[in-house]
Formats: structure tokens, C-alpha cells, sequence
């Protein structure tokens, strides 16, 4: 089965980024509705966010979810780290018979590659910050506006018809 807590982290605090920027409060729920999940799931990856100091919630009617410093200061890799934790990016197998050339090392050699792509990973979300993100989903929704009214052709004109 596939790992989504980063996706799903990620999503977490653009939302609450784009949210503060919109002075619009941010819940549990409301995190919940726009992840197509349940809030329970939601409250889950929360809590590594908050412990490591990337969002910031509180409780009652006034309350809600806040990052816990600028945008600018949040590293993708600080989301990576909280919600995987010791998790490699796969699995080694050492329960193999141990025999012959492949037998004998496969697992270290699977663990060196797992650990390369690890550090590959962390170091390349660790050169974006959610800041960066959030302006990278406005340049691609406006690229996607701007597509769209190409294709759509000048005002009283159907695409592909010249008259």
C-alpha cells in the first residue's frame, strides 16, 4: 500500500497557509472535507505537525489549526520528517536465504540504495518551503486559466471554427 501521510501533510499546511493568507479559520473538519477524509485521520497527522513545530492549533470556538511560523521558514522536508519518521522509502528484505552472490547481498545493497534515495529526497524537499509551494500552485493555476482561455478562442467564436 502506498504511503500518502506526506501528500496528505503537505496538503495540511498549504491549506492552513492559504487560509491565513484569506484570514479564513482552519479546522480539523474543514481540513477533513477538503482531503475527502475523516477528521480522526486528519487529527492523526496533526499532531506530529504540531509537535515538531510547523502548525499550531487550539481549541474552542475561536480556535483552530495555524502554522507555527512564517511560510517562508516551513521546509518540505520538516513536514517529511514529521509525519514519516523512521519509515524508509521501502522496505529491505533480510529474511531470504542467505546463499550465492545475490542471496548474500541483496539486503545491504538494498538498504545503500534505500538510504541514498532517502537522502535524495530530503535534501531536494528541504530546498522548498511551503511559501514556495503555495506560489508554485498559483503559477500552475494560472497556467491552467491561461490554457484554458486559449483554447476557448476569442469572445463569439467557437474553437476551431475561423468564421
Amino acid at each position: 500500500m502506498i504511503d500518502t501521510r506526506f501528500s496528505t501533510a503537505l496538503q495540511i499546511v498549504i491549506s492552513v497557509a492559504v487560509n491565513e493568507e484569506a484570514d479564513i479559520r482552519t479546522t480539523s473538519h474543514s481540513l477533513a472535507k477538503g482531503l475527502d477524509t475523516n477528521a480522526s485521520f486528519v487529527r492523526k497527522l496533526l499532531l506530529p505537525l504540531n509537535e515538531h513545530g510547523i502548525l499550531v492549533s487550539s481549541a474552542g470556538g475561536k480556535g483552530g489549526i495555524r502554522l507555527a511560523r512564517p511560510r517562508g521558514e516551513i521546509l518540505l522536508s520538516q513536514i517529511y520528517a514529521s509525519v514519516t519518521g523512521d519509515k524508509k522509502i521501502w522496505a529491505t528484505r533480510h529474511d531470504i536465504p542467505h546463499e550465492g552472490l545475490v542471496g548474500e547481498n541483496i539486503g545491504d545493497l538494498s538498504e545503500y540504495l534505500s538510504e541514498r534515495a532517502e537522502q535524495a529526497v530530503v535534501d531536494m524537499l528541504g530546498s522548498v518551503t511551503i511559501e514556495d509551494s503555495v506560489a508554485e500552485l498559483r503559477r500552475l493555476e494560472a497556467q491552467k486559466n491561461t490554457s484554458t482561455e486559449t483554447q476557448k478562442g476569442p469572445p463569439g467564436r467557437e474553437p476551431g471554427n475561423p468564421s
